[in-house]
């Protein structure tokens, strides 16, 4: 275990937007099976597309959006370690969070064919409930990891974020149940 960690941590360190992007894909990736199986029960009818929209999204937008996050908020300058924590919580959750939700819903909705004024929907219904979420998780997480060294704070992240990914798979996934429940009514 000690020698793949160690080979993980030389590739982060000489390729740290792919070894990001690579990890960030698989996790994501597991966070919508979670979503899929365990909670949603589906068995075999699993949503394969649903699985590689948010792999798109996970490896392909967040982790290379979340890379250049951290190195500016590492080059903040300030010296003092908890004030400097305090600095890049507050900026990383109340100004870079809600700008990612905001990307979430916005690509996850478009990725599925639908339209801009959708997405704006979808944002409408989901953001500040997932937000909520998001701060009562992500801001004591977050304060942990910034004393976590800096090539290893995507991966905590992304560890974190496997029940949050289910979490937000269903949260974008909850419309759909809704209008699949109309069909069959309709029908």
């Amino acid at each position: 275990m000690a020698g793949l960690l160690g080979a993980y941590s030389t590739f982060l360190s000489r390729r740290p937007l792919i070894g990001g992007m690579a990890s960030s894909a698989v996790l994501f990736a597991t966070g919508d099976v979670v979503a899929q199986q365990l909670i949603e029960k589906k068995g075999s009818k699993h949503d394969f597309v649903r699985t590689a929209r948010i792999v798109v999204w996970g490896g392909g937008i967040f982790a290379p959006a979340v890379t250049v996050w951290f190195r500016a908020l590492e080059r903040l300058p300030i010296k003092s370690k908890w004030p400097a924590t305090f600095a890049r919580v507050g900026l990383d959750q109340f100004v870079f969070a809600p700008f990612v939700l905001t990307g979430f819903f916005h690509a996850m909705t478009l990725m599925e064919g639908k339209t801009l004024a959708d997405a704006r929907a979808k944002w409408q219904e989901a953001f500040v409930p997932t937000l909520k979420a998001n701060w009562m998780l992500f801001v004591p997480f977050q304060t942990l990891n910034m004393f976590i060294p800096f090539q290893y704070r995507l991966l905590a992240i992304n560890a974190v974020n496997i029940p949050w990914n289910a979490f937000l798979s269903l949260q974008n996934a909850k419309p759909k149940q809704v209008e699949k429940a109309e069909k069959d009514l309709e029908a």
